[in-house]
């Protein structure tokens, strides 16, 4: 196996992992064994009864709190909020096989809103949203400087990048004056952005995602809709790229025996984070 494929395999284990511990949580609240208002089982008790890794359980409950299901508190832990429909049916996006089948479906939503949207912010946009999408631009080139040597900084790091591209893409939508393209968006935003914090795990694509959201700027700032159209066809075609290659790592990595790549992906977790 080469440096590339253990990448793979073991980045894909992880991400299986950490889906499992948040399929557990969410069995725990689906079943009424932790209500609205408890707390959870404490990392330590979740590391140990579900034998995974600290990295994957904190991974599993930062998810797990954007999606507004727990709130964690200091000096008490993760406690159940009162969960909402919606934020329930976003909680099963986070699946590692529901991931799978949904990109795919997702990236040809966002071909057909996102394409029609850029080209129509190039006709609409004004200096205020120029100015917007360059703010989010520098919090992209800020995010990437972070020191993700950490499991803190990595995670970081990932919650920066994060909404910091989904920031992006609404900051398009909002120059377009149409309101309920900024809606949908937003409707779209939180597996939007589980699809960026699994795919940025992947080297050089938030230094290529950023490079990708400065070639749409610059076409919007030009006023040329065909070319901000080309721009924004060339960052969902590499998102699509990139999802099929998670999707191609995660099929290979099903193939494993289970004990020695979840030891694998265990053991780079710790010590990549």
């Amino acid at each position: 196996m080469d440096c590339e494929q253990f990448w793979r395999y073991s980045l894909i284990r992880r991400q299986t992992i950490t889906a499992q511990v948040i399929n557990y949580i969410l069995d725990l609240i689906r079943k009424g064994q932790v209500k609205p208002g408890e707390r959870l089982p404490t990392e330590k008790q979740l590391t140990e009864e579900l034998a995974v890794s600290r990295t994957c359980v904190r991974e599993a409950i930062k998810s797990l709190e954007s999606l507004q299901l727990i709130s964690v508190r200091p000096k008490i832990g993760a406690v159940v909020l009162e969960p909402s429909p919606v934020a329930l049916i976003n909680a099963e996006y986070l699946s590692t096989s529901a991931f799978m089948q949904q990109a795919d479906s997702l990236i040809e939503f966002r071909k057909v809103l996102e394409l029609g949207l850029v080209a129509l912010a190039a006709e609409k946009s004004t200096e205020t949203d120029w100015a917007a999408m360059r703010e989010v631009l520098a919090e992209q080139e800020a995010a990437l400087r972070m020191d993700r040597s950490t499991p803190h900084g990595d995670l970081l790091f990932h919650e920066a990048i994060g909404k910091a591209n989904i920031r992006f893409h609404k900051a398009v939508a909002e120059a377009t004056r149409n309101p309920l393209a900024i809606m949908v968006l937003q409707a779209i935003s939180e597996p939007l952005i589980e699809v960026s914090r699994r795919t940025n795990e992947m080297p050089g694509v938030p230094e290529a995602g950023l490079r990708q959201h400065w070639a749409i700027y610059r076409a919007v700032r030009e006023n040329n809709p065909e070319k901000a159209r080309h721009a924004m066809r060339a960052h969902l075609q590499a998102a699509e790229r990139n999802a099929h290659i998670l999707q191609t790592a995660g099929q290979a990595a099903a193939t494993l025996p289970a004990s020695g790549a979840t030891a694998v992906a265990e053991k780079s977790s710790e010590g990549s984070a």
